[in-house]
């Protein structure tokens, strides 16, 4: 069988309590299982915007995906051999208008004809196959509701210097500074909303920022803010889920999302997914168990996937989650689902930087097939036999290479190595606990030598740059990695668009 192109890893990460939205861990040898879907926690968007006082560090680095090589390639966004985060925010060639571009600038009070004559905030009807640029300023919720007209797609974009239609009534101020909206909600398809790295989405409380149920919808360059705000140990404000994906063939491409006091992407029952280049971070664990507030358990993942098909997760930084794990795959299709018809498949997981000390495991596998996991960091702590990769039951057709994994957990969620099933070699592991069949490749280091992470012994490293995790002079994942074949084809390029050649090193970063 021909393999996907793998561009990002793919993995699932539960901690020591019960996963969110319904997966099972344990807190040594006390185990419990909570299910539920991840839409549970959603609302409509009605929230006036108030950004996060707090805004973890993050990075402007610009990661790279490869496209797949299955016949039905996951995305429509990788052009030839490789895309990089940064591809996707850069501002084309100016938008050329002919009667099909509106203005929107907070405050103003007119048509939307120019600049001159802006409107004050986006129209309740949108028009098919036009263009609406909006300046720096305070707008409300918006639900993105209109009737499809076959491909006809409808874009929403941040009016920059060298993009902002025309120059009727133009201001450079009105590129200045944010534009700032509330939740955002998506229940028809094709739409464009490119925010170009100065739009902001703020989630009120017990809300969803971003809910993208529609198909053919493309969203990039924005700042996904849950503006999580405690007292005394409980929420007080801000949003449950940060992201929540439901449609088919959509593009969720370099993005910050963060502050949110549950999961920050749920990804439900899709397929052709590309999520490529985003930061996701300072999930805060707060929900119903331990009475932290009224988000559905609580426990955060930076991404649960459950019935994802089709789909890359690549060149994504994860950080900073206070409760499960930084990737989860959804395990609760044989109890309230269809059972392997619900099971996640066809995933490639690339480039990828999963960072999560503060959970049991940093990823977790389960009920899932065709799983290309290549080129990824999957770190954490040493906790005995926690604080790396999970793998668990229903898993088949994994393959895992090229990879720096704290060490891979079997009986955690009772799985079982399957050699028929489960392949690989070329991977990092600090350590090796006999439940992992490890390849003649494999190499057992406790210390990558990473730029500046420590070993697996820690310390644990606060909002962590990602050039943290490249490969200092003398470390063992330089030049350790396989090429690939025919049937194993890894990403030409690592985590920030730099070639890869024919002996590459271990991990994200070359």
């Amino acid at each position: 069988m021909r393999r996907r192109h793998a561009a990002s890893t793919w993995s699932v990460a539960v901690a020591l309590t019960s996963a969110c939205g319904g997966g099972s861990g344990d807190t040594d040898d006390t185990s419990t299982t909570v299910a539920t879907t991840a839409t549970e926690a959603t609302s409509s968007p009605t929230s006036t915007p108030q950004p996060t006082t707090t805004d973890p560090s993050t990075t402007t680095d610009s990661p790279t995906t490869s496209t797949s090589t299955t016949s039905e390639p996951p995305t429509s966004t990788t052009t030839g051999d490789t895309t990089t985060a940064s591809d996707t925010t850069t501002d084309p060639q100016p938008t050329v208008c002919d009667g099909d571009c509106h203005y929107i600038r907070a405050g103003a009070s007119g048509s939307g004809a120019d600049w001159a004559d802006a409107l004050p905030e986006l129209p309740a009807e949108l028009a098919r196959g036009h263009v609406y640029f909006v300046a720096a300023g305070t707008y409300p919720a918006y639900p993105f509701d209109d009737a499809e007209a076959g491909d006809a797609e409808i874009r929403v974009l941040r009016a920059t210097a060298a993009d902002h239609g025309t120059d009727d009534g133009w201001d450079p101020g009105f590129a200045a500074g944010e534009a700032v909206f509330g939740e955002l909600q998506f229940t028809s398809g094709r739409y464009e909303f490119d925010g170009r790295d100065a739009t902001r989405v703020v989630g009120g409380f017990e809300s969803t920022v971003v809910d993208i149920g529609g198909d053919h919808v493309t969203f990039r360059g924005c700042d996904v803010d849950g503006a999580f705000q405690e007292e005394g140990g409980k929420h007080t404000g801000g949003a449950c889920t940060a992201m929540n994906i439901g449609g088919d063939d959509v593009v969720v491409a370099a993005n910050h999302i963060h502050d949110a006091a549950d999961d920050g992407v749920s990804m439900t029952g899709l397929v052709n997914l590309s999520f490529v280049g985003n930061v996701v971070h300072a999930l805060h664990g707060c929900g119903t168990d331990g009475d932290c507030g009224p988000c559905y358990n609580g426990h955060s993942d930076g991404l649960e996937l459950y019935d994802v098909a089709d789909s890359e997760i690549v060149g994504n930084t994860i950080y900073d989650v206070r409760s499960t794990a930084a990737v989860f795959f959804g395990n609760w299709a044989d109890e309230l689902g269809n059972g392997a018809d619900e099971y996640c498949e066809n995933i490639l997981i690339a480039n990828n930087i999963l960072y999560s000390p503060e959970t049991g495991f940093v990823a977790y596998i389960e009920d899932a097939r065709r799983i290309d996991v290549l080129h990824n960091v999957i770190w954490g702590l040493h906790m005995g036999a926690y604080g790396g990769l999970s793998i668990g039951v229903n898993v088949a057709d994994l393959d895992l290479y090229n990879n720096v994994i704290l060490s891979i957990n079997y009986s955690h969620i009772g799985g079982t190595y399957d050699p028929a099933e489960h392949r690989g070699d070329y991977n990092l592991f600090a350590y090796s606990l006999g439940q992992w069949q490890d390849g003649p490749h494999d190499i057992v280091a406790v210390d990558p030598m990473f730029a500046a992470i420590p070993g697996g012994e820690g310390p644990a490293v606060a909002d962590p740059a990602p050039d943290a995790f490249a490969p200092k002079d003398g470390s063992p994942l330089v030049d350790a990695a396989w090429p690939g074949d025919a049937t194993i084809v890894m990403p030409t390029h690592d985590f920030f668009g730099q070639p890869r050649d024919d002996a590459p090193n271990i991990g994200a970063i070359e």
